[in-house]
């Protein structure tokens, strides 16, 4: 630890920032790498933000220090904090995985053949992308499996494994799925070059391979980077882990914050082994474990903590309060989903009617989207006002898609999936026919599809139509391309949106729908809005604005970054989308055996004690009233089934039941017989995400029978028999 630690700022002073003994060993602890145990409500944002201001306010300079959370929105949070402990914080690396890969990338991915100003291909994308190539290849048959394809690639790059070792490996099984999918990964990566985009997966798996190969390049990082500070620890997945463990190399001065019993991601990556063996991992490591909570009421906090102790792999803590015992959490038993919803429409409607709680104030958990509608239909039957997060974003609406795949063609030419998007939207003559054209032709002569449509004249058999419609486009893209960094880029978006006829197609649609037409023109205003609010506030930053920062920012953003409450409204959002979140009051809903958790009864015991998480998390988010509901029947598919209470509830202690009975099987009913060949185990399945599986197992009768597949991509998965979309192989 540099001497320079161990002085006592004058501009802070530590015992004016509240902390507890707790926070205050850990936020002073720097000689050796530091496990931040931080259980729900402990303050441990607080704690980070308070040991990254003594370390600027101890003379380190804020541009050594590395922070990295796991949303913009937090990172934000983090350094206003900062700010005001210490006026001097300003340069502190503070982003987010993502964004500090796309940092690095910039700067430095030419060393690898990454060009500076690559665009980042979302999931809508990715969907697109992979299907062309399906398309490519003659596979168009299994376009119903491009969410599969998509989920390899993306595991094998959190895995940090390429196109090249993914082939040679599926080579050496010789499994023909494999095979087909290092085919599939080959072709994706080689056309994501061409068009000069990366993925989410690429900005850490390409950041980690940059850093490996470059060795200069890996010790002046280590050597710049100080302090490396880790929000969110537990959520980290394998490349994620490698890359911190890079730069962290030399200095060793790292801290991280987590807590295991938060880790509801493994289905995306997150490895929870990463702060479970961070002992392990880091020599000398320290662990500092937060347990006072300053969020809940003793409480919600007694029922959570009964709940999560449940789970065993899991680092012990008791979390506890010096804050009011509070009124008691309420388990309610409701007839089916619109008695649930009533039921909180009322409960809201008391409590904002007493005057201690407003809109703002309420949030509803549940553990999978579609159970949403119900609580939206009663709301707006009732004219309560709600947000629902996680649904359609902004930017995922089809008139913003289209104007941002404008302005990526914009930024980059030969961005083959926007130039697709919109080469003929609105319509300009170049229909399907002339696409087909243009694409076979730029297949021939290994062109970029931008450039095919510059040698128009050379493209046999296109109509005058076709013809005019593409030189038109062409010149309008170069005409504004031209314009970049001397036009305003609100302004050029302006103009895309006229010269491209786009936003007369949408005036032009309320002679048919005068309501779509003004919601959407309502939406492309404020996309022109959101344009000049990003070049306002890169120039309060002193940055110069640029098309490739504001795309950046764009794709980079998550569900919950834009989460404001400047209007009074109910919350409501997956439970999934809870971390770092809290409310007044939580209604937590449909705790059913089969819901919440999820396949209850073919779950092992780590997707158990995840979805025992998922509910923990849920549950700590209430600082004074937490309500959990359950429906004695829910209907799926139009039919009504009765439901079981969720074992969770039980292990609140708060209702009486027998555990025992939670894995009874359900009622039993007539065997229920599905169309065509009976599925037996044994037998070969096809499913239109999962691909190719063996049934390994059949519980129950009747149209209660689950049946378990084990998938050739070695994943497993449980389904209702009579709603799985399932094929005899």
């Amino acid at each position: 630890m540099p001497d320079i630690l161990r002085i006592e700022p004058d501009s802070i002073t530590l015992d004016k920032l509240g902390l507890n003994s707790k926070q205050l060993e850990a936020v002073k602890y720097f000689e050796n790498p530091l496990l931040i145990l931080a259980g729900a409500g402990t303050g441990k944002t607080k704690t980070l933000t308070s040991k990254i201001a003594l370390l600027i306010a101890s003379g380190v300079s804020p541009s050594k220090i590395l922070a990295i959370t796991f949303t913009n929105k937090a990172a934000a949070e983090m350094r206003q904090r900062i700010a005001q402990i210490t006026p001097y914080s300003s340069g502190i690396w503070m982003h987010t995985f993502h964004a500090l890969g796309a940092k690095l990338l910039r700067q430095h991915g030419e060393l690898i053949g990454i060009k500076q100003n690559f665009l980042i291909y979302d999931a809508d994308d990715q969907k697109k992308l992979i299907g062309s190539i399906l398309k490519e290849i003659n596979l168009e048959s299994e376009k119903n499996k491009i969410g599969l394809y998509i989920n390899l690639i993306s595991k094998a790059k959190d895995d940090l494994i390429d196109e090249e070792a993914y082939s040679t490996a599926a080579e050496a099984a010789g499994e023909t799925n494999r095979l087909k999918t290092a085919r599939i990964y080959r072709l994706y990566q080689a056309k994501l070059a061409l068009a000069g985009a990366l993925d989410f997966g690429d900005l850490i798996h390409k950041t980690c391979k940059l850093l490996k190969e470059k060795d200069d390049l890996r010790e002046y990082y280590q050597e710049y980077f100080q302090y490396v500070l880790v929000d969110e620890y537990q959520d980290t997945n394998h490349a994620q882990y490698v890359l911190i463990k890079t730069l962290a190399e030399k200095h060793q001065n790292l801290c991280v914050v987590g807590d295991p019993d938060q880790t509801i991601y493994s289905w995306r990556g997150a490895n929870i082994r990463n702060i479970l063996e961070f002992e392990k991992d880091f020599k000398n490591a320290k662990t500092i474990i937060l347990e006072q909570n300053y969020r809940s009421t003793a409480n919600i906090l007694n029922a959570a903590n009964k709940v999560i102790v449940r789970n065993r792999n899991r680092q012990s803590k008791n979390l506890w309060t010096k804050n009011n015992t509070g009124d008691n959490v309420e388990i309610i038993e409701c007839s089916g989903e619109i008695d649930e919803s009533r039921f909180i429409y009322n409960k809201i409607k008391k409590l904002t009617a007493s005057g201690a709680y407003t809109y703002n104030d309420f949030v509803i958990f549940y553990r999978t989207n579609a159970q949403s509608r119900s609580f939206e239909e009663t709301f707006m039957r009732m004219s309560i006002p709600y947000r629902l997060i996680g649904s359609i974003k902004f930017y995922n609406r089809k008139e913003i898609k289209d104007a941002v795949a404008y302005f990526r063609l914009l930024a980059n030419p030969y961005d083959t999936v926007s130039l697709l998007r919109v080469v003929n939207t609105p319509a300009r003559g170049i229909g399907k026919t002339a696409l087909e054209k243009i694409q076979a032709y730029a297949l021939e002569h290994q062109l970029p599809l931008f450039d095919a449509l510059e040698n128009e004249f050379q493209i046999p058999k296109l109509t005058p139509m076709a013809r005019r419609g593409i030189k038109e486009f062409t010149i309008m893209i170069n005409s504004l391309k031209a314009e970049l960094g001397e036009t305003p880029l609100y302004i050029i978006i302006e103009k895309l949106l006229t010269k491209s006829g786009y936003w007369q197609s949408i005036e032009d649609l309320s002679e048919k729908d005068p309501e779509a037409s003004l919601t959407k023109l309502g939406n492309l205003q404020e996309l022109v809005n959101a344009v000049k609010e990003f070049e306002d506030r890169m120039e309060k930053q002193n940055i110069s604005p640029s098309i490739h920062k504001f795309l950046e920012n764009v794709s980079l953003a998550s569900e919950v970054d834009n989460l404001e409450y400047s209007k009074y409204a109910v919350t409501l959002m997956t439970v999934h989308l809870a971390k770092g979140l809290e409310f007044p009051a939580v209604f937590l809903t449909g705790l059913e055996d089969g819901l919440f958790p999820i396949n209850a009864s073919h779950s092992s015991n780590s997707e158990m004690e995840e979805e025992r998480r998922l509910c923990y998390v849920g549950m700590t988010r209430a600082k004074q009233k937490l309500f959990m509901t359950w429906a004695n029947t829910r209907k799926i598919f139009g039919k009504t089934y009765p439901n079981m209470a969720s074992r969770f509830l039980f292990e609140t202690e708060l209702i009486k039941g027998k555990e025992e009975n939670q894995n009874e099987e359900m009622p039993q009913s007539a065997p229920y017989v599905p169309e065509g060949p009976r599925i037996t185990a044994g037998r070969k399945v096809a499913h239109p995400v999962y691909g190719i599986g063996k049934v390994i197992n059949l519980v129950g009768t009747g149209e209660f029978t689950k049946v378990t597949v084990a998938f050739d991509n070695g994943g497993k998965q449980t389904f209702m028999l009579k709603y799985a979309p399932l094929e005899m192989v």
